[in-house]
């Protein structure tokens, strides 16, 4: 779990990492974040923009590794096809 000296932004990362769960028996969402952004002081974002960025960034690396992944599939589904026609 991310570890943080601002108690603020602890708090925003645990409610990002348990979208749709239950925590401490309250449904946490995303929409929470806006609210608790409204009291967020420049040290605050300054981190925040930091842990925004690293998802960001892996939320791109993800999307190239699935665009890599559908193009190999794609390439063999002839082969399937022509398998399952002589089985």
């Amino acid at each position: 779990m991310y570890e943080s000296n601002n108690k603020k932004v602890e708090k925003i990362v645990r409610i990002i990492q348990s979208h749709g769960c239950t925590v401490e028996g309250k449904k946490i969402s995303l929409d929470d974040l806006s609210l608790l952004c409204r009291n967020l002081n420049d040290s605050d974002k300054k981190e925040i923009v930091g842990i925004i960025e690293s998802i960001d960034d892996e939320l791109f690396h993800l999307y190239s590794d699935r665009q890599y992944l559908d193009s190999q599939i794609q390439s063999l589904e002839p082969a399937r096809e022509k398998l399952s026609q002589l089985v």
